[in-house]
C-alpha cells in the first residue's frame, strides 16, 4: 500500500509533454510514471486520508482534550498546548491539501472525463471529509484556490463559516452523483463499490459539520439519512507491516517513538476505570470491557501508570487492543450517527433526547465500539452493560443528575460525555469540547493558561502564503464559528 500511495503522490506532480518530435520519450525512465490510472488514484486518495485522518492530529487533540498524556522528549512539552509550535502542523497540512485534497480533485477531474459519477462523488465524499477536518481545527482556511498554483500561488483564505457551507454544497454534489451511479468505484478499499454506503457516510458527514456550527435542525434531518448499520461504518484499515500499514498509532506508541504518548494521568481512563472515584459507571452502565480496549492498567511497559491499549496478536501475543498494529480506526460511523441523533433531539425536548440515547446504549449493549469487531472485547472476558435510562434518572439526585442541574442539561452533559469517550482517538472530541463550551464538564489537565481552541497554522503556510491571516491567531483564540 505503501508503494501505490507514492504512485498517486507522483501523478500529481508529473507533467506530461506534448510534444510529437523524434526526441520524444528519449528521456522517459520506466521506473518514474507519469500518471496513474483511476483505479490506482482511487486507491491512494482513500489511503492518504485514512492515514492522516488517524494518526497525528488525533495524537495531539488527545493530549489536549485530557484523553492522553505527553511522557517523554517533546511530548511532554506539548503537554502544553500553549507552547505548540507552527511546525508541528506542517506534516498534518500537507498530508490533507497534498496527500488528500490535490488527489482528490485529480481524481475528479478523471471521474469526470469518463462520465464515472459514482467515482466522482465518492471522490467528492472524501474532499469535503478533508476539507471539514481541516477548517474545524485551523478554522478559516483555503478552498477555492487550492491546487490552482499557476492561478493562485497564494490562495485566499476563506472565512470557516463559509467554508462549512461550501463542504456542504461538496456532500450534496457527491450525494447527487452517487444516485446516479454511473460506473462503478474500482479498488474501492472502504465500501467494496456500494454506493449506497458511500451516500450514507455523505449524510452523516452533513451532519456532523451542521452540528459543528449549531445548525441543529439541519444536522437532525441529515443524521436521520445517514449510517444506519455498523457494515457503513467508515474505518480506517490497517495491517501488520511496519513503514506501510501499520495502525499510526501503535506504529509511533510502539517503534517510532515509544514511550512518547501515555495516559498516565489523562482524565478519560480515570472516567472509565471503575476502581477510581471519578468512574462514570453506575447501576446501569458498566464501562469494564471499554476501559480495558482502550487503556492498559498499571502494565508499566513504557510508563507507570495509565498507558494506550497498543497489544495486538501480531507481535504481542496479546488481544488487540484499540491501538494495535492493525487495529480499525473509526472515521465516520453509525455510533456517531446516532449520537449527533441523540444530541439534536436532547435540544429540541427531553423526552425525544431520552428516547434517542437509549437508541444508542441499546446499540452499546450488543459490544458495538468495543473490540474490533463490535464484539464487546471478548478476549479480556470484561464485562460491559447499558441499560435504558429513565426520566428518573436525569431529576434532582437521580443517577445522572447529583447536583440537583435541570433534566434536560443533566441529559446533554451526558450525551457529551459519552461523545467523549467514544471520540477517544479521533480529534471529533476536541472540537465537540469547544463548539460546546464543555458542555461534558471534561477536566483538562492543570496549570496551563485556558484551553486549545484550535490548531494554529502550519509553518510551510507561515513561509509560503502571504495571503495567512495576519496577526496569526493563537492557539486560544476560538475558531470563527466558536466565538
Amino acid at each position: 500500500m505503501k508503494n501505490t500511495f507514492y504512485i498517486q503522490l507522483i501523478s500529481l506532480l508529473a507533467f506530461v509533454s506534448s510534444c510529437t518530435s523524434y526526441v520524444d520519450e528519449l528521456n522517459d525512465d520506466p521506473n518514474q510514471p507519469t500518471d496513474a490510472g483511476i483505479a490506482n488514484i482511487i486507491q491512494g486518495v482513500q489511503l492518504s486520508n485514512q492515514f492522516w485522518q488517524a494518526g497525528e492530529s488525533n495524537r495531539t487533540a488527545m493530549l489536549w482534550i485530557n484523553q492522553g498524556t505527553g511522557a517523554d522528549r517533546q511530548y511532554i512539552a506539548l503537554n502544553d498546548w500553549n507552547t505548540a509550535q507552527s511546525t508541528i502542523f506542517d506534516g498534518i497540512w500537507n498530508e490533507a491539501m497534498v496527500g488528500t485534497i490535490s488527489q482528490a480533485q485529480v481524481l475528479k477531474t478523471k471521474a469526470t472525463a469518463l462520465g464515472n459519477t459514482s467515482t466522482l462523488g465518492m471522490a467528492q465524499v472524501i474532499e469535503a471529509n478533508a476539507f471539514g477536518t481541516l477548517t474545524s481545527l485551523f478554522g478559516d482556511i483555503p478552498f477555492s484556490e487550492v491546487n490552482k498554483y499557476e492561478e493562485f500561488p497564494n490562495p485566499k483564505y476563506e472565512d470557516q463559516a463559509a467554508i462549512y457551507t461550501q463542504v456542504q454544497s461538496l456532500l450534496d454534489q457527491a450525494i447527487d452523483n452517487l444516485q446516479t451511479a454511473a460506473g462503478s468505484i474500482e479498488n474501492d478499499l472502504v465500501y467494496n463499490g456500494d454506493t449506497s454506503k458511500w451516500i450514507a457516510c455523505a449524510y452523516t458527514l452533513k451532519a456532523r459539520y451542521y452540528l459543528h456550527v449549531g445548525n441543529y435542525p439541519a444536522a437532525l434531518t441529515a443524521a436521520q439519512n445517514g449510517i444506519m448499520d455498523a457494515e457503513g461504518d467508515y474505518k480506517a484499515y490497517f495491517g501488520t507491516t511496519y513503514g506501510a500499514d501499520f495502525n499510526p498509532f501503535y506504529s509511533f506508541l510502539v517503534y517510532d517513538r515509544p514511550g512518547y504518548l501515555s495516559a498516565a494521568d489523562a482524565y478519560a481512563p480515570k472516567i472509565l476505570d471503575p476502581s477510581t472515584t471519578l468512574y462514570r459507571g453506575n447501576s446501569k452502565t458498566d464501562e469494564s470491557a471499554r476501559f480495558a480496549f482502550n487503556y492498559l492498567n498499571f502494565e508499566e511497559i513504557y510508563n507507570s501508570g495509565y498507558e494506550l491499549n497498543f497489544f495486538s496478536v501480531f507481535d504481542w501475543g496479546a488481544p488487540d487492543g484499540k491501538f494495535g498494529t492493525e487495529s480499525d480506526m473509526p472515521l465516520v460511523t453509525y455510533g456517531e450517527n446516532l449520537l449527533i441523533i441523540a444530541e439534536c433531539r436532547a435540544r429540541e425536548s427531553f423526552s425525544a433526547g431520552l428516547t434517542a440515547y437509549n437508541n444508542y446504549r441499546a446499540l452499546l449493549d450488543t459490544g458495538y465500539s468495543i473490540g474490533l469487531d463490535n464484539d464487546g472485547y471478548a478476549d479480556w472476558g470484561d464485562p460491559f452493560n447499558y441499560d435504558s435510562y429513565v426520566a428518573a434518572d436525569f431529576a434532582t439526585g437521580g443517577l445522572e443528575n447529583t447536583d440537583g442541574i435541570t433534566p434536560s442539561n443533566a441529559l446533554l452533559r451526558e450525551i457529551l460525555e459519552e461523545r467523549y469517550i467514544y471520540f477517544i482517538g479521533h480529534f471529533e472530541s476536541f472540537v465537540d469540547f469547544n463548539r460546546t463550551n464543555n458542555i461534558a464538564e471534561i477536566t483538562l489537565k492543570s496549570g496551563f493558561n485556558g484551553n486549545a481552541e484550535r490548531f494554529v497554522y502550519p509553518q510551510v503556510e507561515v513561509n509560503g502564503n502571504s495571503n495567512i491571516p495576519m496577526p496569526l491567531p493563537g492557539v486560544l483564540d476560538p475558531t470563527p464559528v466558536n466565538q
